[in-house]
């Protein structure tokens, strides 16, 4: 009994040094599936931390931060007196493996008073539109917080108790810092004013108090000038009252500032009330939940009979397929897990039909990107890793469902990529730092139609620095899966962002656009260069589908601060409305223009007889100059070598059997010195020619197949 016990206190000993010495080597971990070997970059405010071969994007937001460092301190009034550590991370599933400040112990014990190294970690987003925002979000936000609560602990012990600031406050700075006078906020804010939140708005939590915080810091800035929000910043930071700071510097009470915003708002749905209309509670497709869960994706089968959409729920997200004859619902994948007070991906998972009976599904599993292909009759699914993507926004299936066209970022660089829906094969189409978003392939054609802030129309332009890519506008693109060119043609042309394009035809597109303020339907028509207006909601569109042969219609938007999918039955997609742009919309255009007017040189001051003279030698040299066509806007240059060159049989694609580049790579010989060299037959009619102009999607030969046939006639 004796040597029972001795031995059981032995082991309980052991046991807890053991353990104590774990926690202490250890300490709290997040579960990691990759290990970061980090390396930095330092400028003159920055240190930027980066892994994974990824240089240039550190060096570029090394660049674009230190020129809006001026900006940001102006705005908010407060320059920092030490460097912001950048922890840069390839995709948001890698940001959530991070450990860094997990353990972090804030202060030094005996006395001694430790500043605190200020740092924020950022996952990019897939896109430079996203990046750039999430970039400015966190800066700002930490710039703020050490503005308030001071660099060392002697100051954030002193203003924890005498400074309690509520969080619309500073996340809301932080949120029109980054983001201005957005369309999201907007929407938000026409809602809010007219709920019963509008109450207790400055009481919300979460994204709906930096949405209310956004709201407000904006109203200020418009009507009171921006300088107004760095001088109450800077009076809250001294008295410690935020609601004195706002009678200090603009001289009136905090409730007359908050009757004033609400009433700002109140005045841009005069317009809305007049113009638009709220989507029908009728046409509510899903039940009730929770207010953290949001939709990202939802399509209808191509028979029109089945709706298949992804609910995310901080997360954890579920594939659900509805049977809308029957009404019978079905569970066909779930996946992630919920995290707290961690960044979330709200973007996925993605979904699209390859058939009636066919849906793909792309969602990260340990961190990676997985293509499902789920049969729906045999309950079966097929994985394939994507390992080379850090992010993926969207796909879509050709029309046999053998090939597919995603938006994905390798590098942090966001392009189109032709994939293999059944082979680990790939080619990249476009290649440049533009946003190439919601590829579709357009029926009966060669060609993908696409979304993107390109300027120019060939797609591997060079651009230097993330400040010289544009973040406003988005149009309407064609792109040739045939062409050995680098163009692409453009269809729409507007001071917009137009988006999810679905084409039914080589000349019909339908897509979003927040043209008039408001992201609705349109409808572009190639023939005429016509863009009419399908919906008029007042809450905007995030995403959307149809079936024209049952004249349904699903889209995923928010009614009464609430999102969800909304099914509408006979609905007409060839109807046509007229809005007025809202406030905001005006607003922006007329910023833009006059930076526009801005930018164009000044002419220098002459006197009418100087300006005659100066007239008369520009006509009498055109009147020399030969007539020359117009400059096109398409400029056509040497084909690069890319990934992969397809080996051609005819000007048709087979999108059944692709040749993908890697698969072939053989530099074209000159016309005097090309070699007699016999495709086998066999390969011949494997390709199974289309007719011209056609896709031919039942059996594309990938180019390393082609190769290796070669291979094997010469050898043998």
């Amino acid at each position: 009994m004796v040597r029972f016990f001795l031995f059981s206190l032995i082991w309980f000993c052991s046991a807890s040094a053991v353990a104590q010495q774990m926690l202490d080597t250890f300490g709290k971990n997040r579960i990691q599936y990759k290990n970061f070997k980090w390396t930095f970059l330092s400028s003159e405010n920055f240190d930027v931390y980066y892994y994974d071969d990824r240089r240039k994007v550190a060096t570029d937001v090394t660049e674009f931060l230190e020129g809006e460092f001026g900006r940001i301190t102006d705005l908010i009034g407060y320059p920092p007196y030490l460097k912001t550590k950048i922890f840069l991370y390839n995709s948001v599933a890698d940001l959530q493996q991070s450990n860094i400040g997990l353990n972090r112990n804030p202060y030094i014990m005996g006395g001694e008073t430790d500043f605190v190294k200020p740092y924020v970690e950022i996952a990019h987003t897939g896109t430079i539109e996203g990046f750039k925002e999430e970039l400015l979000l966190k800066v700002t936000e930490l710039l703020v917080n050490e503005m308030m609560f001071g660099g060392s602990l002697k100051d954030m012990f002193q203003n924890a108790v005498l400074l309690n600031l509520p969080e619309w406050f500073t996340r809301g700075v932080a949120e029109y810092a980054a983001k201005g006078w957005n369309e999201e906020m907007d929407d938000f804010s026409r809602q809010l004013v007219r709920s019963r939140k509008v109450n207790r708005a400055l009481n919300l939590q979460g994204k709906e108090a930096a949405m209310v915080g956004h709201s407000i810091w904006n109203f200020i800035a418009e009507k009171y000038g921006k300088g107004s929000v760095s001088n109450i910043l800077n009076y809250s930071r001294v008295i410690r009252n935020e609601q004195r700071s706002v009678l200090i510097t603009l001289g009136i009470t905090f409730r007359q500032l908050m009757t004033e915003w609400k009433n700002f708002y109140n005045s841009g749905n005069k317009v809305v009330d007049e113009n638009y209309q709220e989507v029908a509670e009728t046409g509510r497709f899903t039940p009730v939940h929770r207010s953290t869960t949001v939709f990202p994706t939802m399509r209808l089968s191509p028979d029109g009979k089945q709706l298949a959409f992804a609910e995310n729920d901080r997360g954890k997200y579920t594939v659900k397929v509805v049977n809308l004859q029957s009404g019978n619902e079905s569970t066909i994948l779930t996946g992630g897990y919920k995290v707290l007070r961690q960044t979330v991906d709200f973007r996925e998972p993605l979904i699209n039909w390859a058939d009636e009976k066919t849906l793909g599904v792309i969602g990260k599993d340990k961190g990676e990107f997985i293509f499902w292909l789920y049969d729906l009759q045999t309950r079966s699914k097929v994985p394939r890793r994507l390992e080379k993507f850090n992010n993926i926004r969207s796909f879509d299936f050709s029309s046999n469902g053998r090939l597919a066209v995603l938006s994905g970022d390798q590098d942090g660089q966001n392009d189109l990529y032709l994939i293999s829906s059944r082979r680990d094969r790939a080619r990249r189409l476009t290649n440049d730092l533009f946003d190439d978003l919601d590829p579709s392939f357009v029926p009966g054609t060669n060609s993908v139609v696409f979304s993107s802030n390109r300027t120019t129309d060939t797609v591997n332009t060079r651009i230097k620095g993330l400040k010289n890519v544009p973040t406003v506008n988005y149009n309407l693109f064609l792109y040739n899966l045939d062409s050995t060119n680098n163009i692409v043609y453009r269809l729409t042309n507007t001071l917009s962002k137009d988006f999810h394009p679905v084409a039914i035809n080589e000349n019909i597109f339908y897509y979003l656009s927040d043209q008039r303020g408001i992201t609705n339907i349109f409808r572009f028509d190639r023939l005429t260069s016509i863009y009419s207006q399908v919906t008029n909601f007042s809450s905007g569109v995030k995403t959307f589908d149809f079936n024209l042969s049952t004249n349904r219609m699903a889209m995923v938007t928010s009614r009464r601060l609430s999102e969800d999918i909304f099914l509408l039955n006979d609905f007409d997609m060839q109807r046509q409305i007229f809005t007025p742009s809202t406030r905001r919309k005006e607003v922006q255009q007329a910023k833009m223009i006059t930076e526009k007017r801005q930018r164009q040189p000044v002419k220098s001051n002459l006197t009418l007889r100087e300006l005659m003279d100066q007239r008369l030698k520009e006509l009498d040299g055109d009147s020399l100059k030969k007539p020359t066509p117009p400059k096109p806007d398409s400029v056509k240059i040497q084909a690069q070598p890319q990934d992969s060159v397809k080996q051609k049989v005819s000007d048709e694609i087979d999108t059944s059997d692709y040749t993908f580049e890697k698969e072939v790579k053989e530099e074209k010989p000159k016309a005097e010195e090309r070699p007699s060299v016999l495709i086998p037959p066999a390969l011949l009619d494997s390709a199974k020619v289309a007719a011209p102009n056609q896709v031919n999607t039942s059996d594309y030969v990938f180019e390393d197949e082609v190769l290796r046939g070669l291979s094997q006639q010469i050898l043998f």
